[in-house]
């Protein structure tokens, strides 16, 4: 073909990290000046390249020379980098400068184009199905040009749900069984466009009922799947989205969580070269008896994740609906993607804080008052109801359970909640919140951010 043909250069749709505001694109290519010119007569051909906004049709690079490498009649190859800001989306164009032996004549013959590119944020997605998407009901979440997903047939596109589908990608890791639904990330991706000025691009490596065992270094296929798309993708990315848990809620692998998730960040980081930061949620749901414990166990690992481990962000979720016995339902995901794209905004863009209540301390006031004070407390606590059974607290000691008669907080007092005790603990009490697999149904919530406190479980407490 006459004129430019690209050999390397974006994908249509493709997403690029920006990095201080800027991405480098490389192009290469070959080119060949049209028959009809080398009759006429050429004196000399150049390859050029332009950036071209595509909501206006304004020139973002003005054409631009690439690095020629000419051969016999006319044809060559180029290289060339461009310097691209944040933004778009861009249509990159390419372009044959022809200039004739007769004087000042000169023809732009055609080149290949890349369609739809942004330069914005890139994130990956990973763990099970409520990080895939099974939301089954209902929810307006439609596409938008801001979001971009790098879906399992390892080509980008316009992001849309189901966003875990395997059209055309043949043999991989993390194909469904059954059908996704509704993710969070869409959402996520819209309202963090919004708070960045920027499109987001999503990269898929999720895969519903997947255990971490599956995402460990050297033996998950789960996790090299999730390398090979690294690979794919070019190693540059604002964030991991992490989402997994209820499939390592049992006896044999709850007390391995912590350890495991851990060895996934740290060998990850040390694979990509910089400390990519983790953003995540804690389990919400799963209504089935008898499980309790390893419930408790997992959530209170992936709170103690983002304590002691740099650079992990997490979020509950116990206040939000299910669609199943423990899927989260479209309108819950679509919540939870707004609310971690705020949590992100603040760490990745400096907007204002978005963390979930924390406890901080406990303390025994007179006549059986357990006083617990929280950080990351914006306004106060609002209470659906003040009787302790419906608190989602549990205290126990070497007696047993003691029973938790009435909870409070009020605004001047807004970092506090107070729990009404029928005797005092004994010397080594454990406190634990909405621990349960399926815990309190409203439990409290801040009044600013409406965010519930993070679960934990069994934290012994020094009165």
């Amino acid at each position: 073909m006459h004129g430019i043909t690209l050999t390397k250069a974006p994908s249509d749709w493709e997403i690029l990290q920006q990095k201080e505001g800027f991405a480098e694109v490389s192009l290469a290519g070959t080119y060949q000046v049209h028959p009809a010119a080398i009759e006429v007569g050429v004196e000399s051909a150049r390859p050029m390249a332009r950036v071209m906004r595509e909501d206006d049709n304004t020139a973002v690079l003005p054409w631009t020379y690439l690095e020629n490498h000419p051969a016999e009649h006319f044809t060559g190859t180029f290289t060339g980098t461009l310097r691209l800001p944040a933004g778009g989306l861009y249509r990159i164009e390419t372009s044959l400068e022809t200039k004739s032996t007769q004087p000042d004549l000169t023809w732009l013959y055609r080149g290949d184009c890349v369609l739809h590119v942004g330069v914005g944020n890139v994130f990956l997605l990973a763990g099970q199905s409520n990080s895939a998407g099974y939301g089954k009901d209902y929810a307006m979440d439609p596409p938008d040009l801001s979001v971009h997903l790098f879906r399992n047939r390892s080509r980008w596109d316009l992001a849309s749900h189901p966003m875990n589908e395997s059209t055309d990608a043949g043999s991989l890791a993390n194909e469904e069984m059954g059908i996704p639904g509704v993710s969070p990330y869409l959402s996520f991706g819209k309202q963090f466009s919004r708070l960045s000025g920027c499109p987001v691009g999503l990269v898929q490596t999720t895969l519903g009922g997947s255990p971490i065992s599956r995402w460990l270094p050297e033996t998950g296929d789960l996790y090299q799947n999730m390398l090979d798309k690294i690979a794919l993708t070019g190693g540059q990315y604002a964030g991991v989205l992490w989402y997994q848990g209820c499939s390592d809620a049992d006896e044999a692998n709850a007390p391995l969580y912590y350890d495991r998730y851990r060895s996934m960040v740290e060998d990850l980081r040390a694979r990509l070269g910089y400390e990519i930061p983790f953003f995540t949620f804690q389990l919400n749901r799963f209504l089935v008896p008898g499980i309790d414990t390893y419930w408790g166990i997992v959530r209170e690992a992936q709170r103690k994740a983002a304590e002691t481990i740099p650079g992990v962000y997490i979020l509950p979720t116990t206040n939000c609906a299910i669609s199943d016995a423990i899927h989260n339902s479209a309108h819950a995901n679509m919540l939870l993607g707004e609310e971690l794209a705020k949590l992100c905004g603040h760490v990745l863009l400096g907007k204002e804080p978005f963390f979930a209540p924390e406890l901080e301390s406990a303390a025994l006031l007179p006549e059986n008052v357990l006083c617990l004070t929280y950080r990351n407390v914006r306004l106060g606590f609002s209470l659906y109801s003040g009787l302790g059974s419906q608190s989602g607290f549990t205290l126990t000691d070497e007696d047993g359970e003691i029973e938790i008669t009435h909870i409070r907080a009020n605004r001047e007092d807004r970092n506090h909640l107070y729990l009404t005790l029928t005797r005092a603990p004994k010397e080594h009490p454990l406190l634990s919140f909405a621990w349960e697999a399926d815990p309190v149904t409203h439990p409290p919530i801040d009044e600013v951010t409406f965010l519930p406190p993070l679960s934990f479980y069994q934290l012994p407490l020094c009165l």
